[in-house]
């Protein structure tokens, strides 16, 4: 299958609140070596809000369903990281509104859409030690993908990969945002934990989209 319905989509975002779930107390680790120890509690309940709720919706477009969850988790989990996951959803949304189906190209669209609004509401970038350094990774790979003719199942487990390896690659990166920054040089060598995040996300739709 190389398209996706909006029950997909629904149970994509299912298959990431178990991922998050599940490594709830790794991020909670993760962000309170730097950050104030709270992203695994807002993002666990911020994505079972989602869930919630999504469960009770029956809307066939999916870019409506994609904002709806945006808006959730901005009210639910209005931390920083929490706004810029809800900006990503609700840019992604609009680029994919009126759509009942998406296939490999309507999802990178909708990514580059997503990725873009995270670094005009974050004022960040590329290399600055932030989530973005594990969805970008995930994004070239989903678009090197479609260039070599994969499908759908091989597209998101080359992202999930990248994903992965976007995260180690934050090792080496100082953290210029949030209270990370404070630490200046000192933030080296570690992993950013909205990174691991951006990771996780993956990791959940490609556990969905691997059993298609």
């Amino acid at each position: 299958m190389d398209k996706l319905n909006g029950n997909d989509i629904k149970s994509i975002f299912k298959s990431i609140r178990d991922v998050v779930d599940l490594n709830k107390a790794y991020l909670i680790e993760l962000d309170g070596i730097m950050g104030d120890g709270d992203l695994g509690i807002t993002m666990s309940f911020g994505f079972n809000k989602i869930t919630e709720a999504l469960d009770n919706l029956n809307i066939e477009d999916i870019g409506m369903f994609i904002m709806k969850a945006g808006m959730i988790m901005a009210d639910e989990a209005p931390s920083t990281l929490g706004t810029l996951v809800a900006t990503g959803m609700i840019k992604g949304g609009k680029a994919l509104k009126g759509k009942k189906e998406i296939d490999l190209e309507d999802i990178i669209e909708a990514n580059k859409s997503a990725l873009n609004g995270m670094m005009e509401r974050g004022k960040s970038k590329r290399g600055n030690k932030t989530i973005l350094d594990s969805l970008f990774p995930a994004l070239d790979a989903l678009i090197e993908s479609k260039n070599r003719g994969k499908n759908l199942q091989e597209a998101f487990n080359e992202a999930y990969k990248a994903s992965r390896e976007g995260v180690e690659n934050t090792k080496i990166m100082k953290s210029v945002h949030g209270r990370a920054a404070f630490y200046g040089d000192k933030s080296i060598g570690n992993i950013d934990a909205g990174a691991v995040l951006g990771s996780y996300l993956y990791e959940g739709s490609n556990n969905y989209i691997q059993n298609l």
